[in-house]
C-alpha cells in the first residue's frame, strides 16, 4: 500500500534536518507513487508515500487525530477495519473517511496497545503520542509488511526499507554485520531482527515497541505469540470448515477500489487462491493471473498454470526468463535495499512489473507451505527424526559425526543425496539440522571460502547455533512443530515475505497473502503435524480442501519450488565475464572471502566439475551490492 520514513530527536536534542528526511522519503518513493505527505511535529518529522488501493479520495498521511494528540504513518491493509469501525462508533468515535488508516489511528487512541491483537491484516505503523512524547511502532503477526529502525546519535529513525534509514546519513550506516553476512551466505537472507548493517534492526513480526523521546529508553513487546498459537487446543477441521475459512480470508482480501489479480505458479497454493478468488469476484471481467516461465523445460511451470487458468476461466499472462537475467543482478540491491539471494527475486519483480499494467493488487499463495508442511525438506526431516528416535542421543551424536568424517564431500549432489551431509545432520539437533537442510551453502564450503579475518569477526557465531536458539524457544514434543516454528521465525519473514513485498511494491503493486489471515493461522497452526505430514502424505488438509475445486493433477501434484536454473546459466557465460561479475573490486576489498578459494570454486563450476550455482548467485548479488 505505502511506505513511510520517520525521524525523531531524542533527549531534547535539536529537531532532525528536514532535508535528511526528504532523502529518506525519496528512497521509498516507489512504494507509493500516487501521493505523498510530509509533516513536522516539533522534534519529529513524518514522511509518507501512498499507493492508493481503498478510498482513493482520502487524504495523504500522516494521519492526525481531531485533538492533535496522535499522528501516524502506516503501511498495509486492515481487512477487518469495517467491523472495527462499527465497534469504535459504539464508543462515540467519529470518522471522516472510509479508509482503514483512520480506524487504526483512532482504535489505538481509544484502546492503546491492546488494539493491535485485534487487527487482521498486513501492516506496519509508527504512531506519535505528542502529549507524552512517545513513539509506538508495530508490525503484523507474521511480518508481511516491513519496519526498520535505528537509534543512534540522539536520533531515532524508522522506515519501510533499509535504504531509507541509510539515506538519512549514508556515512553512518556502512559497517557490515558479520552475523548477518553469515546468515546471508548460508541461507540467502538475514534472520530478523538483524540486518546487513550494524545499528539498523527490524521490528520482529507480531511485536510492538515503545520509545520515550525524552529519556531515550525503548521496550519491545510481543502482542501475538506464535508459540501460544501452536500450543493452543486444536479443533478438527472438516473439508467444509477449511474451505470456508480460506474462502472468507480470500473474500476479505478482495476488498479494493482497484483491479485485482493473482500470482499463479501451477502449484496447489496459488491455484486454490486463484480458483476461490475467481468464484467470488463479481462482474463480467475475468480475474487476471500471472506466471513466470523459464527456457529450461524442467523449470517451466507455465503450461500447467495456463491449463489451470483455462479451467478457471481466468485471463492468463506469463513472462519467460533465460540466462540474460544474469545481466540484471545489479538491480537486486536497488529493489531489495540489500543483498537478497532468493533466485526468484528478479523474476518475481519483473512479473510484478508486467502485472502492474492491468492490476494494482495481487493475491499470493505464500504461507501455505509453512502452515501445511509443504517443502521437500519437511519430508527429509521426517525421515531424519525417525532415524534419530531409534538411536540414543549420546551415541547418535558421536557415531554419526565420526562416520560422516569418513565420507568424501559431494558438491555435485543436492543435500538430501549427499551421504556426508546427511550423516552429519543425524549427529545434530533438529534445529541445526533443519538449518543445514534449508541452506543454499554448506557450513563446510563456507569454512573453505571465508577469509581468516572474517572468521575472526564471526567470533564462533554460526547460523546453525542461531537456529538452535530459536528452535529452543518452543517446548514441544513434536519435532515437526519445532520445524514449523522455525519456518515462521526465519524463512517466512526473512525470505518469502521479503521477496513478495519488495518485488511488488517496487513495481507499484500491492501483494496480499490470504493464507496468513488471523482465522487461517488460528485454525491451522494448532493442528498436529500428523494431520498434514507423514509417510506417504504431505499438505494433506489443504489437498483435501482442493479436491472438489481443482483438477486432480493439481491437488495431488508434488511440490515444485519456484526457482531459476542458475547452475546452467552461469556456464553459458564466457569465463572472463563470469569472473568480472563476482570478483569485483568491492568484493575483494571487503576481505570476507579467501579469493583463491572462491576462484577455484568458480572454475570447478564453470567446467561442470561441481555444482555451486546457489553459492555463486549469493556471491554475485553481494559483489554487485557492496558498498551498501
Amino acid at each position: 500500500m505505502c511506505g513511510f520514513a520517520v525521524a525523531a530527536s531524542l533527549f531534547d536534542a535539536a529537531p532532525p534536518e528536514p532535508e535528511r528526511v526528504r532523502r529518506m522519503q525519496a528512497a521509498i518513493a516507489h512504494r507509493g507513487p500516487d501521493d505523498q505527505g510530509f509533516m513536522m511535529f516539533g522534534n519529529v518529522i513524518m514522511a509518507h508515500q501512498r499507493l492508493s488501493i481503498i478510498d482513493l479520495s482520502s487524504p495523504a498521511q500522516p494521519a492526525v487525530t481531531n485533538d492533535d494528540r496522535f499522528a501516524m504513518v502506516y503501511n498495509g491493509e486492515i481487512y477487518n477495519y469495517v467491523a472495527l469501525r462499527k465497534e469504535l462508533q459504539t464508543y462515540g468515535v467519529t470518522f471522516s473517511t472510509q479508509c482503514d488508516t483512520e480506524v487504526l489511528l483512532k482504535g489505538f487512541a481509544r484502546f492503546g496497545h491492546d488494539f493491535f491483537s485485534r487487527l487482521d491484516g498486513m501492516f506496519s505503523a509508527v504512531i506519535l503520542d505528542r502529549r507524552y512524547d512517545r513513539i509506538t511502532i508495530v508490525r503484523d503477526r507474521t511480518g508481511i509488511k516491513p519496519l526498520y529502525f535505528s537509534m543512534t546519535n540522539k536520533v531515532a529513525l524508522f522506515a519501510s526499507e533499509l535504504s531509507s534509514i541509510q539515506a538519512y546519513e549514508p556515512s553512518q550506516f556502512k559497517e557490515l554485520n558479520p552475523e548477518a553476512i553469515d546468515n546471508y551466505m548460508m541461507l540467502g537472507y538475514v534472520v530478523e531482527p538483524k540486518t546487513h548493517i550494524i545499528n539498523i534492526e527490524q521490528l520482529r513480526a507480531g511485536h510492538y515497541g515503545v520509545l520515550d523521546l525524552k529519556e531515550g529508553g525503548y521496550h519491545i513487546h510481543e502482542y501475538w505469540s506464535l508459540k501460544e498459537t501452536i500450543h493452543a487446543p486444536h479443533q478438527t477441521l472438516s473439508i467444509n470448515d477449511g474451505q470456508d475459512i480460506l474462502s472468507e480470508s480470500i473474500r476479505s482480501q478482495l476488498v479494493s477500489d482497484v483491479p485485482i489479480g493473482t500470482f499463479l505458479s501451477g502449484g496447489l497454493d496459488s491455484s486454490i487462491v486463484t480458483k476461490i478468488a475467481s468464484q467470488q469476484l463479481s462482474g463480467p471481467d475475468k480475474i487476471h493471473c500471472y506466471s513466470a516461465g523459464f527456457s529450461v523445460t524442467d523449470y517451466d511451470e507455465v503450461p500447467l498454470a495456463l491449463e489451470i487458468a483455462e479451467s478457471i476461466g481466468a485471463n492468463h499472462s506469463s513472462v519467460y526468463f533465460d540466462e540474460s537475467l544474469l545481466s540484471q543482478v545489479g538491480d537486486i540491491r536497488r529493489i531489495y535495499s540489500a543483498p537478497f539471494a532468493d533466485n526468484a527475486a528478479l523474476p518475481t519483480y519483473l512479473l510484478s512489473q508486467k502485472a502492474s499494467r492491468n492490476v494494482k493488487v495481487l493475491l499470493s499463495g505464500d504461507g501455505a507451505d509453512e502452515l501445511f508442511y509443504g517443502y521437500r525438506n519437511h519430508r527429509l526431516m521426517l525421515v531424519e527424526e525417525s532415524i534419530k528416535s531409534k538411536v540414543p542421543n549420546p551415541v547418535r551424536k558421536h557415531v554419526f559425526n565420526w562416520i560422516s568424517k569418513g565420507y568424501p564431500n559431494s558438491p555435485r549432489l543436492p543435500r538430501f543425496l549427499r551421504a556426508k551431509s546427511t550423516l552429519a545432520s543425524l549427529s545434530m539437533s533438529l534445529s541445526e539440522s533443519y538449518c543445514c537442510a534449508m541452506s543454499s551453502t554448506s557450513r563446510m564450503l563456507l569454512g573453505e571460502i571465508y577469509s581468516p579475518q572474517f572468521k575472526a569477526k564471526l567470533n564462533a557465531f554460526t547460523t546453525e547455533s542461531e537456529f538452535a536458539r530459536i528452535g529452543g524457544e518452543l517446548e514441544h514434543h513434536d519435532p515437526m512443530k519445532v520445524m514449523q516454528y522455525l519456518d515462521f521465525k526465519t524463512y517466512l519473514p526473512g525470505s518469502v515475505l521479503t521477496k513478495v513485498d519488495r518485488a511488488t511494491m517496487h513495481a507499484g503493486v500491492e501483494a496480499r497473502v490470504p493464507f496468513l489471515s488471523n482465522a487461517v493461522l488460528d485454525s491451522v497452526l494448532p493442528q498436529p503435524s500428523g494431520e498434514n505430514l507423514g509417510w506417504g502424505k504431505q499438505k494433506a488438509q489443504l489437498r483435501s480442501w482442493a479436491d472438489n475445486l481443482l483438477p486432480n493433477q493439481v491437488s495431488t501434484r508434488e511440490k515444485k519450488s519456484f526457482t531459476s536454473p542458475l547452475d546452467m546459466w552461469f556456464r553459458t557465460l564466457q569465463y572472463p565475464a563470469f569472473h568480472r561479475m563476482i570478483m569485483t573490486d568491492e568484493l575483494l576489498a571487503s576481505e570476507i572471502f579467501d579469493i583463491r578459494k572462491v576462484d577455484a570454486m568458480m572454475r570447478e563450476h564453470h567446467q561442470g566439475k561441481a555444482n555451486y550455482g546457489t553459492t555463486l548467485w549469493a556471491l554475485a548479488v553481494l559483489a554487485q551490492s557492496i558498498p551498501f
